[in-house]
């Protein structure tokens, strides 16, 4: 994407982790984070997600966006079997069901009393990076996706943390042998005011597939940051 150009044409076999799919969807993700209204730092996680998608939804920066845009989306199985929420889902209008789906955490959370807590943990367990792993929230797909929300804007100290708890989880996250939270090769293109996000990768080695992981590192900016 660069400008509000998006790609509405799909390839002839339709391969929606395609990088040129998911270059436009972080691309997407990093504009309207950029647009938004920045969040509190004491701000929920959910009601974060709930305001990014929709700036997604609303916003005419987006009105040619080929995907149908969710957040805290219902994932139920053959039979009406509740699998789980996603946070933000990406659905290419021509494509049937399969989608790209955002896990959405905060990291370096100050709760009240003043305490931190990085969050590092939550981010690669059971209702994160697990959930991927496990297959509840994208059975059989190839890609999926992870969004860090860092609510003191210290995406540097947040890509070492998180690069530590998850080589230290190697085997429950099924790592790919040799690999580990690494600099993303994707290329995001978005216009030059924004701002440079850092976007990661991991690959895991699943049953029947290996899986790749995007996390995208959202900074919360302070009003004197942003100015």
């Amino acid at each position: 994407m660069s400008g509000r150009h998006f790609n509405g044409n799909l390839d002839p076999a339709f391969n929606p982790f395609a990088d040129s799919y998911l270059s436009e969807i972080l691309a997407a993700v990093v504009s309207a984070w950029s647009r938004m209204r920045p969040p509190e730092r004491r701000e929920i996680e959910d009601k974060i997600t709930r305001r990014l998608c929709g700036r997604l939804l609303n916003d005419q920066y987006f009105a040619d966006m080929p995907y149908d845009v969710s957040c805290q989306h219902s994932l139920l199985g053959l039979d009406g079997e509740y699998l789980g929420r996603l946070d933000l889902r990406f659905k290419h209008r021509h494509s049937h069901r399969d989608y790209f789906a955002f896990e959405a955490k905060r990291l370096h959370v100050r709760y009240p009393g003043g305490k931190v807590s990085p969050e590092y943990i939550t981010y690669a367990g059971e209702d994160g990076m697990m959930a991927f792993i496990a297959g509840q929230y994208s059975e059989g797909f190839r890609a999926g996706g992870m969004l860090g929300y860092v609510m003191d804007g210290d995406s540097s100290k947040a890509w070492d943390g998180l690069m530590k708890c998850i080589d230290e989880r190697r085997n429950p996250l099924k790592l790919s042998p040799n690999s580990g939270l690494v600099k993303s090769a994707l290329l995001v293109p978005v216009s030059p005011n924004l701002p440079v996000v850092p976007l990661g990768e991991t690959e895991h080695s699943l049953t029947a597939h290996k899986l790749r992981l995007l996390h995208l590192l959202l900074p919360v900016l302070s009003p004197r940051q942003i100015n």
